[in-house]
């Protein structure tokens, strides 16, 4: 195809401006649409996991992945919600954001190596703040169990 001036070139650099700028709002509109704030104060999140057991098959139960550096850590998801008053964000919010990603979180903090030490069989609660921006989660606390909501064994 002959081209006339460059007209070919510069019609094929507008395509790929407006190409761009389309795409980076799209991404954005995402998390927006999920009722998630891209930028602000991390989010207070808890966590109740459990690590299957080697082989385990996971059928119809939700699984999370946890990216701590290099490696990737399979949990299922028994519980989630947002430590907050507010009922403007709740916790599928932020579900439908991460699910789609690999990891889903990608974890930091001092207490980052909680992840490597979980046993197979074990449930854990793991609060920490997660920020959308770029899907952090900072671990803050573990404790055993569902956590505070764990039932009393002995009375």
């Amino acid at each position: 195809m002959k081209t006339f001036g460059g007209v070919k070139s510069s019609l094929t650099r507008v395509a790929i401006v407006f190409a761009v700028l389309f795409s980076v709002p799209m991404f954005v509109s995402a998390a927006r649409a999920q009722g998630i704030p891209m930028m602000g104060p991390p989010i207070p999140t808890v966590l109740v996991i459990t690590k299957p057991a080697p082989g385990q098959v996971f059928g119809n139960q939700t699984v999370v992945t946890m990216g701590v550096g290099t490696k990737k850590y399979k949990f299922i998801l028994n519980d989630g919600y947002v430590n907050t008053t507010s009922d403007r964000l709740q916790f599928p919010s932020i579900w439908q954001y991460v699910r789609m990603h690999q990891p889903n979180f990608i974890v930091q903090g001092a207490q980052a190596d909680t992840f490597d030490k979980i046993e197979p069989g074990q449930e854990v609660t793991i609060s920490g703040m997660f920020a959308p921006l770029d899907r952090t989660f900072e671990v803050i606390n573990v404790q055993p169990g569902k956590g505070p909501f764990n039932p009393q064994k002995s009375y």
